[in-house]
């Protein structure tokens, strides 16, 4: 997925160094695979300027972040940050950036790697470096991915694109970078076609033999059809990408283990999943000896999942025990909420200066319009005639005012702007402390209950039957339960929810129901007029709830044998239908109970209606109307 930034290293290394006795020293210390250590000792000697130094110190970082030789290559990183800060070294500067965020997000450091993108990307946009602005865009993008914030992460990714498509001659390499990373982001994010629209597009910036270049997309493609359940189609991708792999990945660094481990680990799933048990075991094998070896926290994270559903299939309870351990261990010291803190911070405060920068400027520019202005007054008046002084005087005093009301309103206005973004700021630091006790308190103690019971039940040969489904049901209340609060912390983390949100997060409950009620048909469609509608966070949660509610109804009792829900736009009206082709029931014989009360009073609170409509044998309809 990587790779490029080793090329584009080079690319700038080979246009960068002239033919200078230490430029080629150190170009030879950075090739060579045997004699590195031997040209650095002469390079060093060779060092008569700071410039030098720096170029010495970005060469030592390069070198040791293409073979993930970490503390080091943090080291010569900072260093040489410190002494690259000309302008020739500019090319220098943010590849040392880019090599740091690099270290930092293969040791699932996030929050470091995205401070080292963001303090990039803010050099590059003070120097207008479009190109660099467009790297970095990719480059945010692959890290809120790996983070799995994949919202932001398609945002950076389409940044990137739109500043491509602005260029007549974009480079092809970069076109394919920004549509894998926006498709990555939604693969992950539960959305398939449309990782596989951008994948594919991808694909078409290469032809024939060219396609050597990119065994990743094969591999995204078979690993987004592996998820749709289209087995045999996501194995003939990942073969042909593991076969391009073979012919085109010479080197064994982090790039080539990385590659590896994560086209292992699918193929591996692919064989488990057509009962091919043998042959996957040892695919995952390979995968987990690859993922050591990339010491990639995101890639070991990802074997132990599915090696933990592996070994639980094939009734491997203890080896399953331990990779879940495993994978829980990784996940809870790189995805949780004060990290996911630390990154608003970073990217608030990012934010901030970008529009302390603006501001500066429109007040510069002001002050050289009002120079202007004067400097213009005063030839004016020297060559102006005695008896049209006081006119040209009192013109003058018109204008300053004028300018002097125009500075005031326009500082009035930012302080208004300045105040609203702090008052947000102030809400949502509140809004994730809420959501960090909630995870940190309840969350983990869940998390220990349903572990403590998976152990209890795979350590001891429980014969009980009652015994074992007592056990089963705390289990799967208590997953039940982290759901409910996921959907809670994710509703307070945000100010506003749209109705894209709503339906990937319906969407996503609609696709669990099809596993654990495969004889239920489902559908679910939302009109393409919506996808601009906007709700509060109280709103949103009130009618995921209820339309949730309502699911689970048609579900328990309703002996359906389909299920649509539908979200249309009637006039100024959103109006949302679920309705089931299930036995019905009689209004007047039926008494509501608790579930029917808490979706009318949900749907009440945001000042909506709720009617239900239902005919034995033939199926209950139920309707919530909210003024758009």
């Amino acid at each position: 997925m990587r790779c490029f930034y080793f090329l584009f290293f080079i690319f700038l290394f080979q246009n960068t160094f002239n033919a200078q006795s230490l430029h080629e020293t150190l170009g030879k210390a950075f090739t060579s695979s045997d004699s590195s250590d031997y040209y650095f000792k002469i390079a060093k000697k060779s060092i008569k300027t700071k410039a030098d130094e720096g170029q010495y110190y970005f060469c030592k970082n390069a070198r040791c972040t293409d073979y993930n030789q970490f503390d080091s290559a943090v080291v010569y990183g900072e260093r040489a940050i410190k002494l690259l800060q000309r302008k020739e070294d500019l090319n220098s500067l943010l590849t040392v950036y880019l090599n740091l965020n690099k270290l930092y997000n293969n040791q699932g450091q996030y929050e470091k790697a995205i401070a080292y993108s963001l303090k990039g990307l803010k050099i590059a946009e003070k120097e207008k470096n479009e190109a660099w602005i467009t790297e970095y865009y990719i480059n945010l993008s692959v890290d809120y991915h790996d983070y799995e914030s994949f919202e932001k992460g398609i945002d950076y990714g389409k940044k990137a694109l739109l500043k491509l498509k602005q260029k007549k001659d974009a480079n092809v390499g970069s076109l394919w970078r920004a549509n894998n990373s926006i498709a990555i982001n939604f693969d992950d994010w539960n959305q398939p076609d449309s990782a596989l629209y951008y994948h594919k597009k991808a694909l078409s910036f290469f032809k024939g033999s060219d396609t050597l270049k990119i065994p990743t997309t094969f591999n995204n493609i078979g690993n987004t059809l592996l998820k749709q359940k289209k087995y045999k189609e996501a194995k003939r991708w990942l073969t042909s990408g593991l076969k391009i792999s073979e012919i085109s990945d010479k080197k064994e660094n982090i790039y080539f283990f990385y590659g590896r481990a994560t086209l292992y680990t699918n193929l591996a799933t692919i064989e488990s999943e057509l009962g091919n048990y043998l042959q996957a075991e040892k695919w995952f094998s390979k995968a987990h000896q690859f993922a050591l070896k990339s010491n990639s926290a995101e890639k070991l994270r990802d074997i132990y999942a599915a090696r933990a559903k592996f070994h639980t299939t094939t009734k491997k309870y203890q080896k399953a025990v331990a990779d879940l351990e495993e994978y829980i261990k990784i996940r809870d010291s790189v995805f949780d909420v004060e990290r996911d803190k630390t990154f608003s911070e970073l990217e608030v405060k990012y934010q901030s200066e970008k529009k302390e920068n603006e501001i500066l400027q429109a007040k510069a520019k002001l002050f050289k319009s009002e120079t202007e202005i004067k400097s213009k007054n005063a030839q004016f008046l020297i060559l102006s005639l005695i008896t049209i002084g006081l006119i040209i005087i009192s013109l003058l005093i018109y204008r300053q005012q004028k300018l002097k009301r125009n500075q005031q309103q326009q500082e009035f206005e930012l302080k208004s702007a300045i105040a609203k973004i702090e008052t947000q700021n102030k809400l949502q630091e509140q809004r994730l402390q809420i959501s960090r006790d909630l995870h940190d308190n309840i969350g983990s103690q869940l998390t220990f209950i349903i572990s403590s019971v998976d152990n209890v039940k795979y350590a001891f040969n429980i014969n009980n039957d009652k015994l074992d489904g007592k056990l089963s049901g705390i289990s799967d209340f208590a997953k039940a339960t982290i759901i409910e609060l996921r959907d809670t912390i994710w509703a307070m983390n945000k100010s506003e929810i749209t109705i894209e949100d709503l339906e990937s997060r319906i969407h996503n409950f609609v696709e669990k129901a099809k596993i654990a009620k495969t004889e239920i048909a489902f559908n679910f469609n939302v009109d393409d007029r919506l996808k601009e509608v906007k709700f509060t966070s109280v709103q949103g949660m009130n009618i995921y709830r209820t339309i949730q509610e309502a699911i689970n109804n048609c579900i328990k009792y309703a002996e359906a044998k389909s299920i649509s829900i539908e979200i249309n736009q009637t006039n100024d009206t959103i109006e949302i239908i679920i309705q089931d082709e299930g036995k019905g029931f009689n209004e007047n014989e039926v008494s509501f109970g608790n579930g029917i009360e808490n979706m009318k009073k949900r749907v009440n609170d945001i000042n909506g209606q709720i009617t239900f409509n239902s005919i034995i044998d033939r199926g209950t309809t139920i309707i919530i109307r909210l003024k758009k």
